[in-house]
């Protein structure tokens, strides 16, 4: 007997009943099924799709590849246009939607190229890295061809002269030189435009009078051995134009003297009459320098080694930035010594003066007489000059003054007659101590 209570209707429970899967519905595995299939046919029509066509677009011409072909014959390219051309690829899909123009190389057919000149050549195309597998690719349209000019390139040097036909200097100053920032010029390209040039120019021009150096960029120009311009086309210049100093100076024509050392103290020049080949000279230099000067010393005359009636030949020596515009480098100058004689003494240690020595110091001429002194100057001066009228002169700034013995240099003079002169050099033997 069934123990378990009837419902309160009356009825009795179903008896192994469940829960029933959209999937039981058959007509809804045909529809899935039906989707799948459309699914697996989007994925081979869409994604692997054989027989797809695709355009990359504007492949730049690579005139690199393959370039031994027409180097190999001494040839380089000087001349090529700047070309892109469509690409017109074919394959499956998959493999074409990842191509881009970097994996393809685009390069002119370099098989007709023989010689020098300009050159209509195919344009080839294949891929970056070899064979693409399955892939078709061409070039797209007609626009397949590119023209290339070809030459032996070669090098040129040239040396740059400067011109200066076009500048105007003002009065009383003169164009002295010009320096060019660089001598040589070198060219590249090629031998047919190379050829005709035999002369590299930097053409100076200025607006105004020039009164005073200065520095201007030139542009370099070329010219054939018969004077015509060259306009180079594929030639390339190391430099284009070069900087041009034009040193410009203020002329002058300034009187000429000579000046002289080991002269004695007080020395009256005017005792010495010389005659100078040339009295004056041309020079140039800044403007603020010629002007500061009156005269030129062109030379040093040593009165210790003078000799009379000889000729010098004096090296005209002239301060710095001052430039001769005469064409000579050399001044002849000869002494009238008609009014000259010399005499010859022997000087007693009492004629010897110390000057300039440190108060520490004591120094003791050892040397008792300056022999076979030779004085010159005006003869009447010298027939009455006497040993006790000429000083001997013994400056320490001359010397290193430290106790001992020395040889010590000395100078003469005579302080009554500033025309009188010693010739040679002399020495005394002194001793220095410490006080």
């Amino acid at each position: 007997m069934n123990s378990k209570p009837n419902k309160s209707n009356g009825t009795k429970p179903a008896v192994g009943s469940h829960s029933r899967s959209i999937l039981d519905d058959r007509r809804i595995r045909l529809a899935l099924s039906i989707l799948g299939a459309i699914v697996a046919w989007m994925i081979v029509t869409i994604i692997v799709q054989p027989g797809t066509t695709n355009t990359i677009y504007n492949v730049p011409v690579d005139y690199t590849y393959d370039s031994s072909v027409y180097t190999s014959r001494g040839l380089s390219i000087v001349s090529a246009e700047d070309k892109t051309v469509n690409l017109k690829i074919s394959g499956d899909g998959y493999t074409i939607g990842s191509l881009t123009a970097s994996d393809f190389v685009v390069y002119p057919d370099w098989s007709s190229v023989r010689d020098s000149g300009q050159k209509t050549l195919r344009l080839l195309v294949r891929g970056a890295n070899g064979m693409l597998n399955g892939v078709t690719v061409t070039i797209d349209g007609s626009d397949n061809m590119v023209d290339v000019m070809f030459d032996v390139v070669e090098e040129k040097t040239l040396p740059v002269t400067v011109t200066t036909n076009y500048l105007t200097i003002s009065d009383g100053y003169i164009l002295y030189s010009t320096e060019v920032s660089k001598d040589m010029v070198t060219l590249s390209g090629p031998s047919s435009e190379l050829d005709k040039v035999t002369t590299c120019t930097a053409e100076v021009t200025y607006s105004g009078e020039l009164d005073s150096s200065v520095t201007l960029a030139t542009p370099l120009r070329f010219y054939t051995s018969g004077g015509t311009e060259v306009n180079f086309e594929y030639t390339e210049l190391e430099e284009s134009s070069v900087d041009v100093t034009l040193q410009v100076y203020k002329m002058a024509t300034l009187p000429v003297n000579v000046s002289f050392i080991n002269a004695p103290r007080d020395f009256d020049e005017s005792v010495l009459v010389y005659e100078l080949s040339r009295k004056q000279l041309k020079v140039a230099g800044p403007a603020e320098k010629i002007d500061a000067l009156s005269t030129l010393s062109i030379g040093t005359i040593d009165l210790s080694t003078f000799t009379r009636n000889k000729v010098y030949e004096l090296p005209i020596e002239l301060p710095s930035d001052i430039y001769l515009l005469d064409n000579i480098s050399t001044i002849t100058l000869s002494f009238d010594c008609s009014g000259l004689e010399t005499k010859t003494m022997n000087l007693p240690s009492s004629c010897v003066q110390v000057v300039n020595l440190p108060s520490t110091y004591q120094l003791t001429v050892e040397t008792e007489r300056l022999m076979n002194v030779t004085l010159c100057g005006p003869k009447a001066a010298l027939e009455t000059l006497t040993p006790e009228q000429v000083v001997v002169e013994i400056d320490a700034e001359d010397f290193s003054v430290a106790t001992g013995q020395q040889n010590i240099a000395c100078r003469l003079y005579v302080p009554s007659n500033g025309r009188i002169f010693a010739l040679g050099s002399y020495v005394l033997q002194c001793r220095i101590e410490s006080n």
